[in-house]
């Protein structure tokens, strides 16, 4: 096949880049053409990720569009999606994050198209799936109890106020534009609810984990040091400040390491401070993917502290390839891979003190942390393998 990956960002940036990039590596590996049409470029690896496709576009359709030095010279100018399919001519359009598919509609009634949601934007106006006023995780559909919670007012980067207001009615029209997309692929059953409750039809809605792409050599031991690991952005969904909270009150010793950036850095460091943990825990800013094993290999126990319903949290697939027991909120799809009891603990969803007694309990039992990482590292290699995921995934592309 050949098959036009669209994104709204070019290069290793979150957990959907790097799903991007697995997924093309998967596939070339089996002999398919994969281009890419992307709206903005990230810092990291650009070139690195650029060479994974047979050719990449500039596009204006699929982001805030930027211009860069580093923009090699088949990205100079910049394309529409029907000037990109009138070179590609792909088989399939496969759509990840974009902002809009307003402009692209015609190209849906000639093309087959696949879109992989990998978060809330389509059925959130404020795209987090939690409650301003408390946090808490949002289990209705779009409509007009969104305007009850305030969720006409978002953050933005690049407002002077830092807010910005979101027109909650193109959001909708927006979000029905989705229905017309031939497949919708989702990581968990929690996203597969929220696209059947906000009316997408429920034939289209598949759901398909984003499996990482990972060796499977055997993992080294558990260590008895307890040491603590969070993999993951510094933003306010994903937790650090109620992870910060629960160690504060663990009773055993430990070390925390903390790697990843975001736009609550600094105000996760002052709390860091401010509850006195400055001397056990380490931030340690970004990390290649491919240079994390150390990190794990090093970790008694991985944590996984959202405050966001978690689409589906790549993170823990990592942590159980490396032998390693998870301590999580249930929120999202976190329930769809981590068992309680089984393949860690499973916590009620913000209960700080809750979190501190399941870390108490993993980082005290050395057996118990054993146990669990050995149950992950099964049930991952059982149920999560790579080419079974490229399997999957081939035929929603070819739609058979």
């Amino acid at each position: 096949m050949r098959i036009l990956f669209v994104n709204e960002k070019c290069g290793y940036f979150g957990g959907v880049e790097q799903n991007i990039a697995d997924t093309v590596k998967g596939l070339n590996s089996r002999g398919h053409a994969c281009n890419l049409a992307y709206g903005e470029i990230s810092e990291r690896d650009l070139e690195e990720y650029k060479a994974l496709f047979e050719e990449t576009f500039l596009c204006r359709e699929t982001g805030p569009v930027t211009k860069d030095r580093r923009l090699n010279i088949t990205d100079r100018g910049v394309h529409t999606l029907e000037g990109v399919l009138s070179r590609v001519f792909p088989d399939v359009i496969y759509f990840h994050k974009v902002p809009e598919l307003k402009s692209c509609m015609h190209l849906l009634l000639r093309l087959r198209s696949v879109r992989m949601v990998h978060d809330h934007d389509l059925c959130c106006p404020r795209r987090h799936k939690y409650f301003m006023s408390n946090g808490r995780v949002c289990h209705h559909k779009l409509d007009w109890r969104c305007w009850i919670d305030g969720a006409f007012i978002a953050r933005s980067n690049t407002s002077r106020t830092g807010f910005t207001f979101v027109n909650i009615g193109r959001k909708l029209r927006e979000m029905r534009r989705n229905y017309r997309i031939d497949c919708l692929l989702v990581g968990s059953r929690f996203m597969r609810d929220e696209l059947l409750q906000n009316g997408f039809p429920e034939e289209k809605v598949h759901i398909l984990p984003p499996v990482i792409r990972m060796d499977n050599p055997p993992p080294l031991p558990v260590p008895d040091e307890p040491k603590i690991l969070y993999v993951g952005q510094l933003i306010r969904g994903k937790g650090v400040d109620l992870l910060l909270e629960a160690i504060k009150g663990l009773t055993c010793d430990f070390r925390a390491t903390i790697v990843g950036t975001g736009n609550a850095e600094h105000r996760l460091k002052a709390l860091c401070s401010k509850l006195g943990l400055d001397n056990r825990v380490d931030f340690l800013g970004w990390v290649r993917n491919e240079d994390l094993g150390q990190f794990y290999s090093k970790a008694k126990v991985v944590v996984v502290p959202s405050r966001w319903p978690e689409p589906f949290g790549m993170i823990g697939l990592e942590a159980m390839h490396h032998g390693r027991p998870v301590v999580g909120f249930d929120v999202g799809g976190i329930p769809d891979w981590l068992e309680h009891m089984g393949t860690g603990l499973l916590v009620p969803e913000q209960d700080v003190g809750a979190f501190a007694r399941a870390l108490d309990r993993v980082l005290s039992e050395t057996g118990l942390a054993i146990k669990l990482g050995q149950n992950g590292l099964k049930r991952v290699r059982d149920h999560y393998s790579f080419d079974g995921y490229l399997d999957k995934l081939e035929g929603y592309l070819k739609g058979c």
